[in-house]
């Protein structure tokens, strides 16, 4: 079974990893996420590839508990917000069978993993668990 990328171009690789990447503005230091060829801050077409921080705070959440698409019910959308890179995503969260085991507030951790199966390959993108806790695929 091969693998392919959600979207490739949130991904780079990185001593033989996958790590997520937005860009960084050369003028006035913003993070941006997804990658942009402007910052959409000041504007300024310079910009640089940069790698999203691992951890970073649960913002807001919500828990769909109906089937969509891909994604069988519950599952879980949360804002991640990375102080210290000033940027937020919107990602899968990792849920361990409880009703609702998040907390706004609480630290999660980015890690890549599979999303489903595409024909005869697993589909790969990032989902956030919280800091402590395994996070199995589901």
């Amino acid at each position: 079974m091969g693998q392919k990328l959600f979207r490739e171009d949130v991904f780079a690789e990185k001593d033989g990893k996958l790590t997520v990447v937005g860009c960084k503005c050369r003028q006035c230091g913003a993070i941006s996420y997804p990658k942009n060829d402007q910052c959409v801050f000041c504007l300024a077409e310079d910009m640089e590839e940069v790698e999203i921080n691992k951890k970073g705070i649960l913002y807001s959440y919500t828990i769909t508990r109906r089937n969509v698409d891909r994604w069988k019910a519950p599952h879980a959308i949360g804002m991640i917000w990375m102080p210290d890179q000033k940027v937020s995503l919107v990602a899968p969260l990792i849920m361990e069978g409880e009703e609702d085991p998040f907390t706004c507030g609480e630290e999660m951790e980015m890690v890549i993993t599979k999303y489903w199966d595409e024909g005869d390959d697993e589909v790969i993108g990032y989902k956030f668990k919280q800091v402590g806790k395994d996070g199995g695929e589901h």
